[in-house]
């Protein structure tokens, strides 16, 4: 009779560690979960083939776009934008602000992104290519590169998009432009 109670008490403390595992298991899943779902998410797209025409056809804009879209669950604010040269170096992306098409399509930054919003950041395509060809000259690029744009939030923290072009073929493809 002896023997049956050690075991039953035996049984008692290894169910009841495992049980003490287990619960601390589902608290740390459950604050990673938490923690996951709550953080900042933002997807970037670049192209180089916009325009914006006039209703009457004598006017034509044509620029390179980042659109930054907010697919998180948190408030995004976008600080600034660029070009990512190296691990020390970004090319920063200032708007021309006299520009009034730039003012009509791309909101001031700072600007606030909700959850499920996006926005475009936009560049003339000729100051672009022209600070292209002068990067390559200089040595900062190699034709055969990619390029890396980034956004930066409030927070300091980056987020990078690669180009699907090199830099050779951004610049054959806009020659026209130059």
């Amino acid at each position: 009779m002896k023997d049956y109670n050690l075991f039953w008490t035996a049984f008692a403390a290894v169910g009841q560690a495992v049980g003490a595992i287990a619960t601390a298991a589902a608290v740390i899943v459950t604050l990673w979960q938490i923690k996951y779902a709550n953080r900042k998410r933002l997807r970037l797209n670049f192209s180089d083939k916009n325009v914006v025409l006039s209703e009457n056809g004598n006017l034509e804009f044509h620029f390179v776009n980042l659109t930054v879209t907010n697919i998180g669950n948190r408030n995004v604010i976008i600080k600034n934008w660029g070009i990512k040269v190296s691990k020390k170096q970004n090319l920063l992306i200032v708007p021309d602000i006299k520009n009034p098409i730039v003012k009509m399509i791309q909101k001031p930054l700072p600007c606030t992104l909700e959850p499920e919003e996006s926005m475009d950041l936009v560049f003339d395509i000729k100051l672009f290519l022209r600070n292209l060809r002068e990067q390559v000259k200089d040595g900062v690029f190699s034709e055969k590169d990619k390029l890396t744009l980034y956004v930066t939030d409030s927070t300091g923290k980056m987020y990078f998009v690669k180009s699907e072009k090199t830099i050779k073929k951004y610049i054959d493809d806009n020659f026209k432009y130059e």
